[in-house]
């Protein structure tokens, strides 16, 4: 696997000041670049994240938009639009906002626009993508002339990131009044706070971007960025081959030494914390039966899948959270020391034969699954994954369909059956994945857990994780939670895959990290060399 990363460690450092002044002051001395070309593997029919959660437009909205706080070069939280912030007892938040930020059309940033944000979020009418990151909160209120206050129902320690990720950004109030149902299409392009506005955007094609000279942080070095959407992997090579595209996001592994033997492209590679599963919905059969669901898991082909499609760059995964995702709480090496003491599934056909035979269908059953056309593994993980399912007597369909079909079906939980999904974090902490695919309350319509899973006992031990902030205790739940799943086959691990990106050899990028999709990469130490 690539190397492990460093510890991460979550604070509001005193630096934090003197990180983005040092970073405006490079940025100021970069030449400026009129345009820059850059492919997506696809891009949405709506710019609004609320109801397009995904990596790719937060690609392109993260440039546009901003919370009160933000994530550093090394994952750390760092000022945005609040240039301070406390945690004034275990359930409350205090964040001070900027006096000179402003929206693209030239309106101020207020304490009311921040709070209709964030409520937009928890209203359950809304239906918001986001909305399991605001299910500890109780109230947001705006506390001061340039204060918000968040008080939470009980403690807990992952809604530290929330202001920092895309669940965090601000809208405008009053656009999201004025266009609740438009807001995010050509119609209502949204406004936001950050170093570029959208200007132009045709759905499922096309977004155009242009720096804002009012930017309260570091000026844009590229004056205008134009987002296409090229879905087919090859295609996309040739367009950098031959200067069409300046870069592109979210490489398949399997393809790094293709793009790295053009000649005119740099290619940057970083742990990427993701993570590829299968979902086995156990609210209606056959994946009810555990016997079914660990038939299921033993037929995965884990170790091979990581060699044909990731070229060794990535990790046969054993439990659903990435080793490093446990920082603070555990070193890489100690979590998997620890997935090895748990039930794991290594491929073996017999073993999953004999699992079927167990079960309620013995003699197999068929399913229709859904992939990504957009996802440089999904299609072939279910195409590997068909093959050997086939040899148990289970018949197994692979459908490819539109990313953005792919993820609208995901979240309506309605006869989701086996699904795959792909997911990266936004943020790093142990209790996240757990919470998103294993909470009983994300079992609903619009929530991750697109198993259905639903325990009382890993339910508390999320509660114990999600509230206290002492490393040894959160740790001891989150163990208790991860023998529990794993024993039940609660979804299928698949790999941990490396990430990466490619750029045109006569620029430089050196802020991209796991978080490429939360944060505002253009103004991250890219230029020209």
């Amino acid at each position: 696997m690539h190397a492990p990363l460093t510890r991460r460690l979550f604070l509001a450092g005193s630096s934090a000041s003197a990180f983005m002044l040092s970073r405006a002051i490079r940025a100021s001395a970069q030449e400026s670049v009129e345009e820059v070309r850059w492919a997506l593997p696809s891009i949405n029919d709506t710019m609004f994240v609320p109801r397009a959660w995904s990596t790719y437009v937060g690609a392109i909205m993260s440039l546009v938009q901003e919370g009160p706080l933000a994530f550093a070069d090394d994952l750390s939280l760092t000022p945005a639009t609040a240039d301070s912030w406390k945690q004034v007892d275990d359930t409350t938040y205090l964040y001070t906002l900027r006096k000179d930020v402003t929206f693209g059309d030239g309106s101020p940033l207020t304490t009311d626009d921040v709070v209709a944000s964030f409520a937009y979020h928890m209203d359950p009418k809304a239906g918001s993508q986001l909305a399991a990151f605001f299910s500890s909160v109780d109230s947001v209120t705006a506390s001061g002339e340039n204060e918000v206050t968040v008080k939470l129902k009980s403690p807990n320690v992952q809604y530290q990131y929330t202001p920092a990720h895309m669940a965090g950004f601000v809208f405008s109030k009053k656009q999201l009044e004025e266009f609740p149902e438009d807001i995010g299409t050509p119609d209502a392009l949204p406004l936001g706070t950050g170093p570029y506005r959208l200007v132009e955007f045709t759905p499922a094609d096309s977004v155009v971007l242009e720096a804002r000279d009012d930017y309260w942080g570091p000026k844009p070095v590229a004056k205008r960025i134009v987002f296409s959407a090229i879905p087919d992997r090859q295609t996309r090579l040739l367009a950098a081959q031959n200067g069409d595209i300046d870069g592109t996001f979210d490489l398949a592994i399997s393809d790094v030494d293709q793009w790295k033997s053009l000649g005119n492209v740099d290619v940057i590679t970083a742990p990427s914390l993701g993570i590829f599963m299968l979902t086995l919905d156990q609210s209606a059969p056959p994946f009810d039966d555990i016997h079914v669901r660990k038939a299921i898991a033993y037929s995965v082909d884990r170790e091979g899948l990581v060699k044909a499609l990731l070229k060794g760059n990535g990790e046969a995964a054993t439990a659903l959270n990435p080793p490093e995702m446990w920082a603070g709480i555990m070193s890489p090496d100690e979590a998997r020391q620890f997935y090895a003491t748990l039930p794991t599934y290594q491929f073996d056909l017999e073993k999953a034969k004999a699992e079927l035979a167990q079960s309620k269908h013995p003699n197999g059953f068929e399913v229709t699954v859904p992939g990504s056309s957009a996802d440089p593994y999904m299609i072939n993980i279910l195409q590997s994954v068909s093959e050997n399912l086939k040899q148990i007597g289970i018949t197994m369909k692979v459908q490819e369909v539109d990313h953005n079909q792919w993820l609208a079906g995901y979240f309506r939980h309605e006869n989701l059956g086996m699904q795959i999904m792909s997911y990266y974090p936004d943020f790093a902490d142990a209790a996240n994945y757990p919470y998103l695919f294993y909470a009983s309350a994300n079992a609903a319509q619009d929530g991750m857990n697109g198993s259905n899973f639903k325990n009382a006992e890993v339910d508390k031990a999320l509660e114990i994780a999600n509230q206290t902030s002492a490393p040894e205790e959160r740790g001891e739940a989150l163990k208790t939670l991860f023998k529990i799943v794993n024993e039940d086959a609660a979804l299928v691990p698949i790999f941990w895959p490396a990430s990466a990106m490619a750029i045109n050899n006569k620029y430089k990028l050196t802020g991209y990290n796991a978080f490429w999709y939360n944060i505002p990469w253009a103004i991250r130490g890219f230029g020209l060399k």
